[in-house]
């Protein structure tokens, strides 16, 4: 009895505790909470009443509203809303399903939602204009998500709203980042942010409109005795929406500010003007987009380019009245790419941190006075001389080098920000046709380029005389016998050689880089240092790799397509399977991962291409610009002159993409690679010895280097020829043979032979002879000189009807050629293809 009645006193507690828990969730109490907006109180019951009640749609839709209210899991939000809509709970839920949609990126479902919600939210509904806004801003999104900068994330610290610039421990020498309230007594709002200039004579401050709940910025300056009054910044950095949290470079003219005008992604967004002192006016502001903005709030910029740190803040993941304070590395690896996808800008808006525990790097790297750390983050690259290279200010002997050295990055920041504002002020100059207006331009614009001049010697002077400081240290240091020599950086970014295993591929010869280094070597050595030809070489291995995996992904694309040809025998069930959204479980066909390996394969060789392209220019720049000037070389100048245009040329045009374009990288890439070989071509004529002038920029002689660490001959050499490679002696055989045959010219017709055109498939235009391997996997190569150039047109096919060259212009697409299309010969000589199936009656 005493058991039972034990177990009787027990369940009946459980039921009270059970009727208690219920208690404090009560439906009605949750949805008084949610009628008042106060979201924050009511999200955790319905939490707790979903958990019991996970099919009731009316909960399903308070829970969702409630986490996008409080900006908490918009995944779940979406989910919670669809139940909900199509329950046909509340209408409102199309409006909330936008927001969710809209800061999870996908913004064509948002506009959908927003749209749907319009068509019946009445007139007098407040979240009528927002919901257009929020339209807008979906679409300028849509823009800005193409291009993404590429930032390393140290650290993030979640505050309060009203205290996020305690976060910031921003140096003195940059300026001063500090509520209203502490410059001004009264008259401002006392707890927005202003910025003053490191010299402390500008301040850069934020006032509210009259008659309205936006806010402008204004600047003061200091004079002899006072301080000037208050001046509107104007159009375009003001306009009829918000401006908040100024911020100045230590440039003088890179302008960061926060603004919810059109254009942006959501919210406050980050804009970035260029400032020009001549005629106190700015530039129109350019919406930096992600990952700094966000449909979110993202505001107060700022940046310390001598330390090569920077903050910025934002709202987004956190409930309101937070903020998370984001802290970033700040230099050069800071650039813009082309986004592949939207899940790519997904992933990168939740600003994760960078991996090897960065920030743990940079307070050790702060703390360890004078010591070298060859594992720490590349911050630059530095030659003092040829054996030794700098990457980080820790390495410097001489305090007086390291600060001259920071002087000198300091003139080349203020360098590159006065080139902007020249080319600002040339692209107004083409836009404009007012006389008066032209020719003040034009004063100005000459003005600038003096001062550019002038700021690239002021910076090489700097950089001179650090060097020159340092040699002197560590001579004195030498000396006193207590020199501890820096390790020469491994300029090589080895992570993307390292990685690829010869096995892994089914094209795998070093016949190309074996050639290439028999021609290469003696230039390397007769006119680069040690330093130098390790990089050149790197680079060569780079570029043979990058042939490689553009082949592997032309023969994984093959594949996929006879993956698909043997698929489609499949069973009913095993098609719907695949195509069946709704299955969290599936994995990707065959087919898919193909192509998708594909892509990826293929995207890497190029960006491995133009890594490789680009390193080499940045070392034959300068040696040219001393041949060019040896009047006794007159030719070099030319061809210097002639592949730095087709350089940068190459360079704007990749800049200017709006979109990622493989074939467009793919030909620029070719444009770079003509430069190269442009270049090279002349070295090599001048190394052998065949110009007549005497060569008076030569090195003194260094011994070759042939311990090249992870490049493709060691690759190469660890492994037997036959050992999974996949690529046979005959399989090479074929393919010089197909490179030689290439060379012969389209047989011309005789007189007594009939006029009947053939068609061919134009492969591309080429300096050098196409890759060997990719021409062995197509049929009928044959080839025409261009007349008056050193290049060659190669075909491929010979086709009776325009109809059946037009079928197989994919194929050849595929197998590595994407510019491919139909050409017509007649009698040998090429006419155009209109006229040749005029001639076929086609």
């Amino acid at each position: 009895m005493k058991i039972i009645y034990t177990t009787i006193i027990a369940f009946t507690l459980s039921l009270g505790c059970i009727s208690a828990q219920e208690n404090q969730v009560s439906p009605d109490q949750a949805s008084e909470l949610f009628r008042t907006g106060k979201y924050g109180e009511a999200l955790p019951m319905y939490q707790h009443l979903i958990e019991r009640y996970d099919r009731e749609p009316k909960y399903n839709y308070y829970l969702g509203v409630c986490l996008v209210e409080q900006r908490q899991n918009y995944n779940e939000a979406i989910e919670r809303l669809k139940f909900a809509s199509n329950r046909r709970v509340s209408r409102d839920a199309h409006y909330y399903l936008g927001k969710a949609y809209q800061h999870t990126y996908r913004f064509d479902s948002a506009i959908e939602e927003y749209e749907v919600f319009l068509k019946y939210a009445s007139n007098s509904d407040p979240r009528r204009e927002l919901a257009k806004r929020a339209i807008q801003d979906c679409e300028s999104a849509t823009r800005l998500t193409n291009k993404y900068f590429s930032i390393k994330v140290t650290k993030k610290d979640t505050v309060s709203e009203n205290n996020f610039i305690a976060a910031y421990n921003f140096p003195e020498e940059c300026g001063t980042l500090a509520p209203n309230k502490t410059f001004f007594k009264t008259g401002v709002p006392p707890e927005n942010i202003m910025y003053r200039t490191e010299k402390g004579n500008e301040v850069f401050f934020v006032l509210e409109e009259s008659d309205t709940a936006t806010h402008d910025l204004y600047k003061m300056e200091q004079l002899l005795d006072r301080w000037s009054g208050s001046k509107n910044l104007r159009s375009p950095v003001n306009s009829d929406y918000d401006e908040r949290t100024p911020f100045l470079m230590v440039d003088g003219t890179t302008f960061f500010f926060a603004s919810d005008r059109p254009g942006g992604m959501g919210g406050l967004d980050i804009y970035r003007s260029i400032y020009d002192r001549e005629s106190n006016s700015f530039s129109e502001p350019e919406n930096i987009g992600p990952p700094f903005n966000s449909p979110a709030d993202d505001y107060m910029f700022a940046a310390d380019p001598l330390g090569q740190q920077a903050w910025f803040t934002t709202n987004r993941g956190v409930a309101p009245g937070q903020a998370v304070v984001v802290k970033l590395v700040w230099d050069n690896t800071v650039i813009k790419n082309l986004a592949e996808n939207t899940e790519q800008i997904r992933e990168l808006a939740a600003l994760p941190l960078a991996m090897g525990n960065v920030w743990e790097k940079e307070q050790a790297k702060q703390q360890a006075v004078q010591q070298v750390n060859t594992d720490s983050e590349r911050e630059f690259v530095f030659h003092i001389n040829d054996t030794i290279v700098y990457t980080n200010y820790n390495q410097f002997l001489s305090d007086a080098a390291r600060a001259e050295f920071k002087r000198g990055q300091m003139a080349d920041m203020e360098k590159d920000s006065l080139e902007q504002l020249m080319r600002n002020k040339r692209q107004q100059y083409a836009q404009s046709y007012n006389q008066e207006e032209l020719t003040r331009l034009m004063d100005e614009i000459l003005k600038l380029e003096q001062k550019v001049y002038g700021q690239d010697n002021r910076v090489k002077r700097h950089f001179i005389r650090a060097r020159q400081l340092e040699t002197e240290k560590i001579t004195q240091l030498i000396e006193e016998g207590t020199y501890r020599k820096v390790t020469p950086e491994n300029n090589s970014n080895n992570s993307s050689l390292e990685d690829l295993d010869p096995g892994d591929f089914s094209f795998f010869s070093d016949e190309e880089f074996r050639k290439r280094k028999e021609k290469l070597t003696p230039v390397y050595q007769k006119y680069f240092t040690q330093a130098q030809i390790k990089t050149l070489q790197r680079t060569d291995s780079m570029f043979t790799w990058a042939n490689i995996l553009k082949l592997e992904a032309s023969n994984l694309l093959e594949q996929s397509v006879n993956y698909n040809e043997e698929s489609e025998e499949r069973s009913l069930f095993g098609k719907i399977k695949n195509t069946d959204t709704l299955n969290k479980n599936q994995t990707p066909d065959e087919t898919s991962r193909l192509i998708s390996k594909s892509k990826e394969l293929h995207k890497q060789a190029l960006d491995m291409y133009h890594e490789a392209l680009d390193e080499k220019f940045n070392i034959y720049q300068p040696r040219l610009e001393k041949f060019s000037k040896n009047a006794s070389q007159p030719e070099m100048e030319q061809i210097f002159h002639q592949a730095q245009s087709y350089f940068e040329d190459a360079n704007n045009q990749i800049d200017n993409m709006t979109i990622w374009n493989p074939e467009k990288y793919e030909q620029l890439g070719g444009l770079k690679r003509q430069a190269i070989e442009m270049i090279e071509n002349e070295l090599i004529k001048h190394a052998s010895g065949h110009s007549t002038q005497k060569d008076d920029l030569t090195l003194p002689s260094t011994k070759p280097d042939n311990n090249i660490q992870n490049n493709y001959q060691t690759i190469q050499n660890s492994r037997t020829s036959s050992q999974n490679s996949g690529y046979d002696a005959k399989n090479q055989a074929d393919a010089e043979t197909v490179v030689e045959s290439a060379f012969t010219k389209v047989n011309h017709a005789t007189k007594n032979q009939p006029r009947k055109p053939v068609f061919k498939i134009q492969i591309g235009v080429f300096k050098n002879a196409p890759d060997s391997g990719a021409l062995s996997k197509i049929a009928n190569i044959s080839s025409v000189p261009v007349a008056g150039k050193d290049l060659t047109k190669y075909f491929a096919g010979n086709y009776s009807s325009y109809e059946e060259a037009y079928h197989n212009v994919a194929d050849i697409r595929e197998k590595g050629f994407p510019g491919a299309f139909v050409v017509a010969f007649l009698n040998g000589e090429q006419i155009s293809v209109n006229e040749a199936r005029k001639i076929t009656g086609e």
